[in-house]
């Protein structure tokens, strides 16, 4: 054999990548391969036989009768010195073979002396492992024997190239199923979105009617109402109308004072997504809240500022937002003598729509607004 016979024309990263294409290393044995090592010990007339598979560290049997394992180090291999030749590999005495003389499978037990084994190329001419045939005494194969061996390699390599398009098949399969899955919870959840929505701005309509004393008044402060809603959902459809970050949503209603040359607002808190059924009634909040510091608050002085500060904790086994809004350096502040639109979702909606804990301090130094709530953990369409 020359040296130039064993130049491969492959990398053993392209080598390894096909042989873990068929998903078949560490997979329990099954028959129609283990029919096909007992055809060929039967037909060789061999003790031994194996569908060896060469990874970057051991050589795995798919299939083996007459060995009693299923995997040996590279170090044990001779099917790795018979997959680097093209075609049938036969080695009539191992014990005089400077290559395997030394192999612990030689010297010790099972003291094997005999083999012959047939490459495993895939269609692109990659080599995965043998078909090999071994005995205890030395030996050699007929032409008949050499070309049945030949050909139930070429049965492997059509068995591994089934087994790996059904499993190509499947994944299709289950990734139509997925898709399909998730396109009918995607309908679900908007028309969930769209359901209360609408119910939302049939409450707004009312609330802002009943709280305004022009028809202007009323148009500014429903279309600053919409808006706001406007901002929160566009927030949870760029993530498929699942969950939105509460800096985003806060940072939307105080984005007309970042340009400022004195810092008005501070948000102190970690990374936190709101599912849309916490976002929307939070995001409305922050916009009365901002409304009201501006016209009255913090916010309506040059000097005056607002502090978010939030956080996540667990209590009895329920995860919980904890949010505070603070204002600093506005005017006085009042408890107001009539209960406007701001007032009923910050202290009447949000615990009957979030099961929320609110308190809200009309202390002299600036207004103060507290909330716990349960976050909602599971999402309606998962993640892919």
């Amino acid at each position: 054999m020359r040296n130039d016979e064993l130049l491969s024309p492959w990398n053993e990263s392209d080598r390894i990548a096909a042989l873990r294409s068929y998903q078949v290393l560490d997979t329990p044995q099954e028959p129609e391969f283990d029919a096909l090592v007992q055809l060929a010990a039967r037909l060789c007339r061999a003790p031994v036989a194996l569908i060896s598979l060469i990874d970057e560290r051991r050589q795995w049997f798919k299939a083996e009768v007459g060995l009693g394992v299923r995997e040996t180090p590279l170090n044990r291999s001779i099917c790795l010195s018979a997959m680097l030749r093209p075609g049938l590999t036969i080695v009539p005495d191992l014990t005089e073979d400077p290559r395997f003389a030394a192999n612990p499978l030689v010297t010790g037990d099972p003291h094997l002396r005999f083999y012959a084994g047939a490459v495993l190329r895939t269609p692109d001419g990659l080599p995965l492992g043998a078909l090999c045939v071994l005995d205890h005494v030395p030996g050699g194969l007929t032409g008949d024997q050499a070309f049945t061996l030949t050909t139930l390699a070429q049965q492997v390599m059509s068995q591994l190239e089934l087994r790996r398009a059904i499993a190509e098949r499947d994944d299709v399969l289950e990734g139509n199923r997925r898709v399909e899955q998730r396109q009918s919870l995607l309908v679900r959840e908007l028309h969930h979105r769209v359901k209360n929505t609408l119910a939302t701005v049939q409450a707004i309509v009312g609330a802002t009617g009943r709280s305004t004393g022009s028809f202007d008044e009323f148009y500014r402060s429903f279309s600053d109402r919409i808006a706001s809603l406007a901002r929160t959902h566009g927030l949870l459809t760029e993530d498929y109308w699942q969950t939105a970050p509460l800096r985003e949503i806060a940072l939307n209603e105080l984005k007309p004072f970042a340009e400022s040359r004195q810092p008005r607002y501070m948000l102190l808190g970690p990374p936190v997504e709101l599912a849309a059924d916490l976002a929307v009634p939070v995001g409305m909040a922050l916009h009365e809240l901002t409304t009201n510091a501006v016209r009255y608050g913090a916010l309506s002085v040059p000097e005056g500022y607002v502090e978010l500060r939030w956080g996540v904790g667990e209590v009895k086994g329920v995860r919980k937002l904890h949010f505070d809004w603070t204002e600093y350096g506005g005017p006085p502040v009042a408890e107001p003598q009539r209960q406007g639109f701001g007032s009923t979702l910050l202290q009447r909606v949000l615990p009957m729509q979030c099961n929320a804990e609110v308190e809200v301090r009309y202390d002299q130094a600036g207004l103060r607004f507290r909330m716990d709530a349960p976050l909602i953990e599971r999402r309606l369409v998962p993640v892919y």
